[in-house]
Parts: structure tokens; sequence; C-alpha cells
């Protein structure tokens, strides 16, 4: 039996970045997974982690939908101002996106 259908962006988009302890950053999807893995069985986090160059507080609350300065966990979007709800919510996002696409990881 195949896995039960799931929206493109809850798979394939940036929701949150997560601090992992001593390996620096992962960036997961909706279902809280790295990028594209749709699985329901535990993940370690720290292979798919990354050194962001320069993730201040400041650029925390640039990326965070709530403009909030933690750096152990910034989410893009919530799940009311979801990418996909409207164009602002999109535009919003696409924002956040375009900071982070621009940081460097070491």
């Amino acid at each position: 039996m195949g896995q039960a259908t799931e929206e493109f962006r809850r798979v394939f988009l940036p929701y949150c970045i997560e601090r992992v302890e001593g390996h620096g950053h992962v960036v997961l999807n909706r279902l809280y997974k790295p990028l594209g893995m749709r699985t329901e069985a535990h993940v370690d986090y720290a292979p798919h982690a990354v050194r962001f160059a320069a993730l201040s507080p400041t650029q925390a609350e640039l990326l965070s939908h709530a403009r909030s300065q933690d750096t152990d966990r910034i989410h893009l979007y919530a799940d009311a101002s979801a990418p996909t709800k409207s164009q602002a919510d999109w535009d919003a996002y696409q924002g956040r996106l375009q900071i982070l696409a621009a940081m460097e990881i070491g």
C-alpha cells in the first residue's frame, strides 16, 4: 500500500531551521524531517545539518514569521500563514526564503 498523498509544500519547502547540538542547524519540512523526506520513522538530523556562517539573533528575526530572535528553532511560517494560503502569505514567505537563500554555509 502506498503512502498517503501530501501537499508538495509540506515535504519540499523549508518550514523551520532547528539547531542540532554540536552539528549546526538542519532545514526541516512541515513534517519535521529534512527536506524531501516523508517517513514517519525517526531521522537523525546530524548528517543533514549545516553550519551557517552568520546565524545571529538578528538574522533569526528576519527569517522568523513571528519575528523571534531564537536561533534554536526558527519557523519560516505558521499553519495559519502557510505560503499556499494566499498571495500575501506567499510573498512574505518568499521574502524570508530570499534571506535564507543568500546565507552562507560552512
